[in-house]
């Protein structure tokens, strides 16, 4: 499935990116990679690279794996309509675990919503909410985030901290053991429900010449007690690397 999602996202930024040739001041275009430090017991971490298009024309949006449509997009607020891939999943046989392997897969999904942001001068306040796209947990997924910026000579530095909501059917989907899988496995059957879960990040845009760009992104999530106290997981918390090489017309 993850695979799946991938190829058709692919196809989608080059037809994008092949439709905005006519205007290019608005296009970049690179590479990106995304490393996963996922919190499920013994399991390696993930290394996914894809092509990189960004497109604006204030009116609708291509920001790697998000896309949307402007319905109100100022100097000061945006309220836009969004699809995003939530790059998190479970392969039980990316576990060193021999319980963990008995486990069913958790996919990867496209996640559809709304999203405000207001700009303020002591920073930007965005809240989302979305839910899943692909049926894969039918669940929703709110954020609360605040994001500043400061700039420096040669980079632009963006520290963020926010919180993300999930409801009982993504936390369940993500996190819980069905009876049947308990069964399986010899873990103890497991249910949470709701979970707030804190964030911190950082982005660090440098501009390598007046086009190029490279910037890093490193996110740690925290684990509210709901999702920490799952059988599947074996840390408090756990971090993504989002990296790309940018040129922008």
């Amino acid at each position: 499935m993850k695979s799946a999602i991938k190829y058709l996202i692919t196809l989608f930024i080059i037809f994008t990116a092949l439709a905005a040739r006519a205007s290019a001041a608005d296009l970049s275009l690179g590479v990106q990679g995304e490393a996963n430090a996922l919190p499920w017991r013994n399991y390696k971490t993930t290394w996914s690279a894809l092509p990189y298009v960004g497109y604006d024309n204030a009116h609708w949006y291509v920001d790697g794996l998000d896309a949307g449509v402007y319905a109100v997009n100022d100097d000061v607020n945006q309220l836009k309509a969004r699809l995003f891939y939530l790059d998190m999943e479970f392969d039980p046989k990316r576990s060193h675990a021999s319980r963990m392997r008995e486990l069913d897969n958790r996919h990867a999904t496209m996640m559809g919503g709304v999203s405000y942001q207001r700009i303020t001068p002591v920073g930007a306040f965005r809240a989302e909410l979305s839910t899943d796209t692909l049926g894969e947990s039918n669940g929703l997924l709110g954020t609360l985030a605040w994001a500043g910026q400061v700039s420096l000579t040669g980079v632009d530095i963006y520290p963020e901290a926010g919180v993300d909501w999930l409801n009982a059917q993504q936390a369940r989907y993500y996190y819980g053991i069905s009876r049947e899988e308990a069964s399986r496995s010899g873990m103890s059957a497991y249910s949470p429900g709701q979970a707030f879960s804190p964030w911190l990040a950082v982005a660090a845009d440098w501009h390598v010449t007046s086009h190029l760009h490279f910037y890093l992104q490193p996110r740690i999530t925290f684990l509210p007690a709901p999702l920490r106290h799952s059988p599947m997981v074996s840390q408090s918390h756990f971090w993504t690397l989002n990296s790309g090489l940018v040129w922008t017309f």
